[in-house]
C-alpha cells in the first residue's frame, strides 16, 4: 500500500472512530481534565537533577494553567504558572492548547508529586523522581514509531515500560508519526506513550516525517516544535532543532538530519550544527558521549562513502571520541564494529540503528558491510535499553515480546 493510500485509510479510520478514540484517551490518561484533554507529558531538560518540564494538552481555550509540585507526601507545594500555546490545526481537527510549566530548584534524587490544572479542572497527583547523584541509570530507546494504526506502538512502549520500570527517560528516534501535520496520528502516538510520558521524560529526535505536510510535500515541523518544550540550547536560530542534555556521566547530543526536507528554509542546517557540535563536544566534561540522530551517516547503498550528514558530523565524532551513535530511519536493527576514520578501531565509535517501534516495516532495509549484527524486525517491533554507569555503556535490543536480539558493552 502506498504512503498516500495508507494516509487516506488512516483518516477514514480516524473519522469513523474519532469519538471513541478521543474519549478513550481522556478516560485512560487524563482523568480530572477536560473530557477532550490530550496527553500529560514530561519533557527532558538540560539539568534533570534540579528541573522538570511538564506539558499537557487540552481543548480548553483561554483558561489559565498551572503546575503544582511537592515532595512526595509533603503538605506544602509550589505552584508554577504555565505558558499556553495553540497547537496548529491542519486537517479540520479540534483546536487544542498546549500548556507548559518548568519546575526549578528541585533536589537531586528526590521523589516528587505533581498535578496540572486547567481552569478549575485538576489532574490526579502523579509522581516523578529527579536525577540522583549516582551516575548509573537506564533509558529506553525506540526506533521509528510511525504507523497508520498505532496499536503496535502502544504495545511496544507499554511492554518496554513494564519490563524496565526503572528507566530514567525514553528516547524516540524520529518519525514519531507518519505525517507531521496529522492531528489524529499525534493523538494516537500520545495515547500509546501515556503511561511512560506521565512517569518519565521523553527526549524526542526529529525525523523526516515530522517535516511533511498533508500533501506529502516538505514543510516546517511546526507541530513538533510547538509540542516538545525541549532544551533551547541548540545552534543559534535552530535552538530546538538540535539540543543536548546530561544524565549521569553521559552527555547526549541530539542532531537534526533533515537537510533534504528543510533546505528551503535552512540551507545551512548542517553547517550551523557542525559548528555548534564542535563547541558542545569540546565543552562537556562527561565520561561518555552519545549522539542521537534520525538518519545515518553513509550513502545508499551502504558501500562506504559518507553522505552529507556523515561528512558534516563523522570527523567530529572521531576527533572528540563519541562512544555511541544511535540512528533510526531504516527500520532495521544493526550494530557496527567500533569505527574511526572509516576503519575498525577499538577507540572508535559504535553505530547502532534502532529498528522500528511502530507497525511500518521495510523488507529491503539494507545491511551495511561494517555491521557486526543485523536484524530486520519484520515479525514484530523492537526496543532498546541503554544502561550507563561509570564503568561501561551496555546496550541490549529486544523484540516487543522481550526476546533478546543483541547486546553489547563498551568500556574505556
Amino acid at each position: 500500500m502506498t504512503k498516500r493510500k495508507k494516509y487516506i485509510w488512516g483518516i477514514v479510520v480516524a473519522c469513523i472512530a474519532a469519538g471513541l478514540v478521543i474519549f478513550s484517551i481522556a478516560k485512560s490518561a487524563y482523568t480530572g481534565l477536560d473530557s477532550d484533554a490530550g496527553q500529560i507529558m514530561q519533557v527532558i531538560t538540560a539539568d534533570m537533577k534540579h528541573e522538570r518540564t511538564i506539558s499537557w494538552k487540552t481543548a480548553a481555550m483561554g483558561s489559565p494553567g498551572s503546575l503544582e509540585v511537592r515532595a512526595k507526601q509533603a503538605k506544602d507545594s509550589t505552584v508554577v504558572k504555565a505558558e499556553a500555546a495553540e497547537l496548529p490545526v491542519y486537517n479540520g481537527g479540534k483546536p487544542y492548547t498546549l500548556y507548559t510549566a518548568h519546575a526549578k530548584n528541585l533536589l537531586p534524587g528526590t521523589e516528587y508529586e505533581y498535578r496540572v490544572s486547567t481552569g478549575k479542572r485538576q489532574s490526579p497527583w502523579q509522581e516523578f523522581r529527579t536525577e540522583p547523584e549516582t551516575t548509573a541509570f537506564k533509558t529506553l530507546i525506540f526506533g521509528d514509531s510511525q504507523s497508520v494504526d498505532y496499536k503496535e506502538w502502544a504495545n511496544t512502549a507499554q511492554s518496554a515500560w513494564k519490563r524496565v520500570p526503572d528507566a530514567a527517560f525514553f528516547v524516540n528516534m524520529g518519525d514519531l508519526v507518519d505525517n507531521g501535520q496529522d492531528d489524529y496520528q499525534w493523538n494516537a502516538w500520545f495515547d500509546g506513550a501515556a503511561k511512560l510520558s506521565m512517569a518519565i521524560p521523553t527526549a524526542p529526535v526529529m525525523g523526516n516525517h515530522e517535516a511533511y505536510n498533508l500533501d506529502w510535500k516538505m514543510a516546517l515541523p511546526t507541530y513538533y516544535l510547538t509540542l516538545f518544550a525541549i532544551p533551547g540550547n541548540g545552534p543559534s536560530g535552530l535552538e530546538r532543532y538540535a539540543y543536548s542534555y546530561d544524565y549521569g556521566d553521559v552527555h547526549f547530543i541530539v542532531l537534526n538530519t533533515q537537510s533534504e526536507e528543510l533546505r528551503s528554509w535552512y540551507p545551512d542546517l548542517l553547517k550551523k550544527q557542525q559548528k555548534w557540535l564542535q563547541k558542545d563536544l569540546a565543552q562537556t566534561q562527561k565520561k561518555w558521549k552519545v549522539v542521537l540522530m534520525h538518519r545515518g551517516i553513509w550513502k545508499h547503498p551502504f558501500n562506504g562513502p559518507l553522505d552529507e550528514n556523515g561528512s558534516a558530523f563523522a570527523p567530529l565524532f572521531d576527533t572528540y571520541h563519541v562512544d555511541l551513535v544511535f540512528t533510526g530511519h531504516v527500520h532495521s536493527y544493526a550494530r557496527t564494529a567500533a569505527l574511526k576514520n572509516g576503519r575498525r578501531d577499538p577507540a572508535g565509535t559504535v553505530y547502532i540503528t534502532t529498528g522500528r517501534s511502530g507497525e511500518k516495516t521495510w523488507d529491503k532495509s539494507p545491511q551495511k558491510p561494517m555491521d557486526e549484527v543485523y536484524y530486520n524486525p519484520l515479525d514484530m517491533p523492537n526496543y532498546l535499553v541503554l544502561e550507563a554507569s561509570q564503568a561501561a555503556l551496555k546496550v541490549a535490543a529486544f523484540k516487543q515480546n522481550g526476546e533478546l536480539i543483541d547486546q553489547t558493552e563498551i568500556k574505556k
